[in-house]
């Protein structure tokens, strides 16, 4: 393997100091140019010359058609935003935060299974009322010895994987590769070894997506998934809102095959404009795509980058690169009609005052 030289790095980030100095030692003793996001013409100059880039959000075809960009961190777990054949196909490698948030996006999706588990609605309608509610808590069962799949075994797969087993949990999961879980008593199902998901899922009480999203994972979880799963089971999606099939999860919802959701994603609009008919769903509870901080995860980001620098140089593979089998060539954009972005951003301002 022939090694590779570092010279200038591209740094689109809103860092703190600390962090950038950080980053400062990673590239040494190659130069940090600094740019910020809305300065494209800083960003393009940059380009012009720049063999490695750092940045925040993801890709476009300027970074492509850059001509000595050889290497591109996405500041993100995930880059399906800008993920099209061309980029699998260019000599430009790609590499992701992937995995950064994993522990506290394992603890989002135990806080939706136990609000489900506690009717946590029902719970605080009766607390605004002053009502002591402990009628119907015969008919609440908690997450021991219930059954999850986990759909997506990365690493907030496994550290959810890790949180289900302390609450005694039957566990199923769902990846790509035929890889054994690093949980002790997981069941494991892959795409590579001919398993169907609809057999992950069989049973399940809870189905968790945690998955990446490329065109193999787009709607995966559809109406012949969710039909084996228990009747009144909870799906809960932490990952992206494509690998569900939107409209088979209302009318399950409706149906009741589905006894609830938990959504921290929606399909194709973000924010959910206050006319969409998902709102009124009263067994769906909605989170605004936001999850808590990881204390240390620009740090974490810092250690993915630390140790990709010297596999860079090495010359060798490097960690969470983008390859054919992420491509998502898929454009699920909506189409925006004037005025919409101003209309939410008075909508989020005056909601905002009223929470």
């Amino acid at each position: 393997m022939m090694s590779r030289e570092i010279r200038n790095v591209l740094a689109r980030l809103r860092w703190p100091d600390e962090y950038i100095n950080v980053l400062r030692d990673i590239f040494a003793p190659a130069e940090i140019h600094l740019a910020d996001k809305d300065d494209t013409d800083r960003v393009r100059e940059l380009l012009g010359f720049c063999d490695v880039a750092v940045i925040d959000g993801v890709l476009d075809d300027s970074f492509l058609s850059a001509p000595n960009l050889k290497w591109a961190h996405c500041d993100q777990s995930g880059i399906d935003g800008f993920a099209p054949r061309r980029l699998a196909d260019s000599d430009l490698i790609v590499t992701s935060s992937k995995g950064r948030s994993g522990p506290v996006l394992a603890e989002h999706a135990i806080f939706f299974m136990l609000a489900f588990c506690y009717d946590v609605k029902r719970l605080l309608r009766a607390q605004s009322r002053r009502v002591w509610a402990d009628h119907g808590q015969n008919g609440l069962r908690g997450l021991h010895g219930r059954k999850v799949c986990i759909v997506g075994y990365g690493a907030t797969g496994s550290h959810l994987a890790h949180q289900c087993r302390a609450f005694g949990m039957e566990i199923t999961a769902y990846r790509r590769r035929n890889i054994p879980a690093d949980v002790e008593d997981v069941t494991m199902f892959s795409r590579e070894a001919g398993d169907r998901l609809k057999d992950a899922v069989s049973g399940a009480d809870f189905t968790v997506m945690c998955a990446a999203l490329n065109d193999d994972s787009y709607h995966m979880l559809g109406a012949r998934e969710i039909a084996e799963m228990k009747p009144g089971g909870i799906l809960v999606n932490m990952a992206r809102a494509q690998l569900v099939d939107s409209a088979a999860m209302v009318a399950a919802m409706r149906s009741g095959q589905l006894g609830g959701a938990g959504l921290d994603v929606t399909d194709p609009i973000e924010p959910l404009p206050p006319w969409d008919r998902l709102w009124g769903q009263p067994n769906l509870i909605l989170t605004p795509h936001v999850t808590p901080q990881m204390p240390d995860r620009t740090a974490r980001t810092l250690d993915i980058l630390r140790e990709n620098a010297g596999r860079y140089r090495r010359g060798e593979s490097l960690k969470f690169e983008f390859s054919a089998e992420d491509v998502f060539s898929m454009d699920g954009r909506p189409k925006y009609f004037k005025g919409y972005h101003r209309i939410m951003a008075m909508w989020k301002w005056l909601g905002e005052r009223l929470v």
